[in-house]
């Protein structure tokens, strides 16, 4: 028997969010917070997604503190140095880059910097 749904999911939408439903999720969480209960978050904001939906999009993209954007070399020369001394462990790794999630690193990684390295 394994874990119980997050949702219903023949009734939330799915795939690419809206600039208009990223927009009722930041509005709602800049005027209600949080709260630690992502699984009625969507109902509350007037979503048409799940929890857990909203809260990926929130961590890893909506967040004000997130940098969006360009590497620059120092960060580069940052994940190369931890990838060659602990691996892939990203969320170690980002935690040294303020603003990049661990998602955001990893993505980056396998996209521009792995082809370097096997490239060197």
């Amino acid at each position: 028997m394994g874990r119980a749904p997050c949702c219903d999911k023949a009734s939330v939408k799915r795939g690419p969010w809206s600039p208009e439903e990223d927009e009722q999720l930041r509005s709602y969480v800049q005027r209600n917070g949080i709260g630690g209960n992502w699984i009625a978050l969507p109902q509350k904001a007037g979503l048409n997604r799940c929890g857990k939906s909203c809260r990926l999009r929130w961590l890893n993209y909506l967040r004000p503190d997130i940098k969006h954007g360009g590497y620059t070399e120092q960060e580069d020369r940052i994940i190369w140095s931890l990838y060659s001394s602990i691996g892939s462990r990203w969320s170690i790794i980002a935690s040294k880059l303020p603003g990049r999630t661990d998602n955001d690193v990893k993505n980056y990684w396998n996209t521009k910097l792995k082809k370097k390295a096997m490239a060197a």
